[in-house]
């Protein structure tokens, strides 16, 4: 038997059977707190306060009048959903059926009274270690789910995702040759129209007057897969997690293109200016930047915004911003749409 102290709770209405298991027990567990409990009301109204205390629950079925023990299974399971219960009676006939009906859903084990010493040892040594089993899944689980969550992150501008965010942000803000300078640097944290951007910057002369957005993606050490019709996959140590925060990789880098391509329309038409027809319009470029130790091959891109690019941290160089902003469609974006997209934007 484990060191860890162990709580299990006797719950009859006859204080000789909680008494006689309770001796039994402690003759074989010596680091083993009892509980007693004389009715069904008393179990639930413990649970409900403490429902992480009890490692196992010996619950009797009968209890002369009023609700039985079968019947307040669904309470114990919404109370305290990984308690082990061994149900106990002296009804077996009269119970059996839907005791074999709860089984598995509710409950671990069933001893019919009289019980014996070796199988009320035995039935408990099952018990405790099947809860401490879950336990250790139920760690290693969130241990894993931790890991791969602060992956999932990349807003958090308090974790390793906001730090990439940063390092992102450095390395655009050094373009001075590709990006205007401040107070039109790319800024973190831009909300337009409710969708956060990460970073936003614009083109300076001689390029083609446009707008980036660069969204961050923070999955270190990982295989990224996935495409416009499926979830975002992460397979990284050994685990694979779906995201469940977008439906795919690309939906926010498309929401983020709507509603800056919105904003700029909405400015330009508040402002009187009447040519805001797409020929007129500051092109618009996003940019999926994941970490160089990514695997992004796997990524599907064929049906995704074709005003989207993927790309690791390694391919952000000025090079690669000027050949991509050049290969744009030509758009005579005049001063004075200039002047006022980049007044009001922010």
């Amino acid at each position: 038997m484990t060191d860890t102290k162990k709580t299990i709770a006797l719950a009859d209405d006859d204080s000789n059977v909680r008494s006689s298991l309770a001796r039994t027990i402690k003759k074989h567990f010596e680091n083993v707190e009892i509980l007693n409990f004389s009715n069904t009301i008393e179990v639930k109204k413990y649970l409900l306060n403490d429902p992480d205390k009890i490692d196992l629950l010996i619950l009797d079925i009968h209890f002369g009048m009023g609700e039985t023990g079968l019947d307040i299974l669904p309470d114990i399971k919404k109370y305290s959903p990984s308690l082990p219960v061994i149900l106990l009676s002296a009804m077996e006939k009269t119970y059996g059926q839907e005791v074999s009906e709860k089984a598995g859903d509710y409950i671990i084990d069933f001893m019919s009274k009289p019980v014996t010493e070796t199988e009320l040892i035995i039935k408990i040594k099952k018990a405790l270690n099947s809860k401490d089993d879950k336990a250790k899944k139920l760690e290693k689980l969130e241990s894993e789910n931790a890991i791969l969550s602060e992956m999932l992150s990349s807003q958090d501008s308090e974790g390793a995702g906001g730090l990439f965010e940063k390092e992102v942000l450095q390395r655009l803000s050094e373009m001075t040759k590709v990006f205007m300078p401040k107070p039109y640097e790319p800024k973190e944290n831009i909300v337009i129209n409710g969708q956060e951007i990460d970073v936003l910057a614009f083109t300076v002369a001689p390029l083609p007057f446009a707008v980036m957005v660069f969204e961050t993606k923070y999955f270190p050490n990982a295989k990224i897969s996935g495409g416009v019709n499926e979830p975002m996959r992460v397979f990284a140590n050994g685990i694979e997690k779906i995201s469940t925060k977008r439906r795919n990789l690309f939906e926010q880098s498309e929401n983020q293109f709507k509603q800056v391509s919105k904003r700029i329309e909405k400015i330009l038409k508040e402002t009187g200016f009447t040519k805001y027809e797409e020929i007129y319009r500051p092109f618009i470029q996003s940019f999926i930047v994941f970490p160089d130790t990514s695997d992004i091959s796997e990524i599907e891109t064929s049906n995704a915004n074709k005003h989207t690019k993927i790309c690791k941290f390694k391919d952000l160089t000025p090079d690669f911003i000027i050949k991509i902003a050049f290969a744009m469609p030509k758009r005579q974006v005049d001063e004075t749409v200039k002047k006022t997209v980049l007044e009001k934007l922010f």
